[in-house]
Formats: C-alpha cells, structure tokens, sequence
C-alpha cells in the first residue's frame, strides 16, 4: 500500500512538474495568449478534433481562456466548431517557409531592408523552383510608396521575359524558355520571337543583370540578378521600381545597388 502510494506521489509529481513548464513557457511570454492561440491550433491541426473540455484539460488552462482563443481563432477562419458535438478542428495549419538556405543566401536576406531603403523601391527575393520562382522573402522601404503587388508565396510561372525570368533561364541548367514568350510595351502584352527571347537571355546572362523591357500594368519595372549557393543558381534578387517623372534617373543608382550585392 505504502509502495503504491509512493508511486503515484511520483507520478504526480512528474505530472506537475510538466505543467509547470507549460505553465512557465507561456508565462514568461510577451503575449500568452497568442502563444496560447498558436499552440491551440498546433494540437487540432495534428490531433484533429478535441472538445473545449478536451483541450482545456490538456494545457489545465481555464476553459474560459481557452475558448476566447478559440473563438478569436475561428473569427479568422482558422478554427472551427462542429454545431452537433460541439468539437474543434483546424482549418489551416502551421507549416515553415523555411527552406535549407546556405550561409550567403541566409546573409543576403539581411541586405533586403537596406537595399530597399537604399533604393526606395521594393525588394524581391525569389527561389528557384522546378516550376518557376517562388517568392521568399521582400522588404520596403520605410520612406515612399509601395506599389508592388506581389506577395510571399507568390509564384513566378516564366512565362513573361521579365528580369527574373530572364536570370532564371539564363543561368539554370534545368530551365528551358518557353516557345511563345512575351514582355511588357508600352502598357500592353507583346510576343517576342524566339530570336529576341534568346538574344534577351543571353544579355542578362553576359551582364549578370536582367531588366524588363518596359513598366508592367502596374508601373513597376524589375531589376534581376542571380543568387548563387555552391555555383549553382538559388534565387533571384530583384529591385521593383515603382514608375514616376524620376524613374530613368535611377537606373544607374540601381544597377549600381545591385552590382554590389554580387560583390559582396
């Protein structure tokens, strides 16, 4: 008897001791109930659906906690409660948009506000995919108009000779051009031939810069050039200037910008 009971002292004890630590993780945090809300969402998205009691007993945080979190969570679309049993489930998940990056390529994500502040445009760093360049990581200037539409996780299809394709086709291996390719001209869609599109690459590939032929429908006109991760091609880096009365007096200072990173 004594034996058993001393067990389940252990036990108990062991138990304490771990809710302690939840306890203390989010405690000891700048904002417990985001970090309260973001482990909420961790659990339905990896358990699937668990009650209020469930959950509240899980964390032994108070169900009145709990489920203002989870009432924030589903006005965000995130969460959801089944009207008949009541339960929660997830409706997004946590995932990372952190992929293996070597030391430089890690580095030169540190030059991004800088460069963008530098520029006073837009700053774009794009991963090279199988299907295209996938956008990782930007930054804006903290002075001027932003203008650039494009969003993290925005995918680049290579089908528009803009600077970033052109980079892209001019120094990987495993990208071919498209047959039918078009730029922008003068506000509208124009098809280039195919000798244009090879003479256009092999530019970018000999200045190690691509440029847009002329500003998108939105007033924006890219600067390219390659990232680079054991010599092979890892990304493109890429200026987004914004058109305005000043525009053609800043290519210099923008290639410029650019040409220094490389050095570097």
């Amino acid at each position: 008897m004594d034996r058993c009971s001393k067990e389940e002292k252990r036990l108990d004890l062991v138990l304490y001791l771990e809710l302690y630590i939840l306890y203390m993780k989010h405690a000891t945090s700048p904002a417990p109930a985001l970090a309260r809300g973001i482990h909420l969402l961790e659990h339905l998205a990896v358990d699937g659906q668990m009650s209020l009691e469930q959950l509240a007993a899980r964390h032994n945080w108070p169900k009145s906690s709990v489920l203002r979190c989870l009432q924030t969570l589903e006005s965000l679309g995130i969460v959801f409660q089944h009207p008949k049993t009541k339960h929660w489930s997830a409706l997004k998940h946590l995932c990372s948009i952190e992929p293996k990056l070597d030391d430089g390529v890690k580095r030169l994500r540190d030059h991004l506000p800088g460069l963008a502040n530098a520029s006073g445009h837009c700053v774009e760093f794009y991963l090279l995919k199988d299907d295209g360049l996938f956008l990782f990581d930007r930054a804006d200037p903290e002075i001027g108009e932003v203008t650039v539409q494009a969003r993290i996780g925005y995918y680049r299809a290579l089908i528009e000779l803009d600077a970033t394709s052109q980079i892209a086709y001019a120094f990987s291996e495993k990208h071919n051009p498209s047959a039918e390719m078009w730029v922008w001209s003068k506000g509208k869609k124009k098809i280039v031939s195919v000798n244009e599109r090879d003479k256009t690459i092999q530019v970018a590939h000999s200045n190690g810069l691509g440029v847009d032929s002329d500003f998108n429908e939105s007033g924006i006109r890219r600067f390219a050039i390659p990232v680079f991760s054991e010599q092979r091609l890892d990304g493109v880096l890429a200026i987004a200037q914004r058109q305005t009365p000043r525009a053609e007096s800043e290519v210099t200072k923008i290639r410029n910008l650019l040409s220094n990173i490389q050095t570097h």
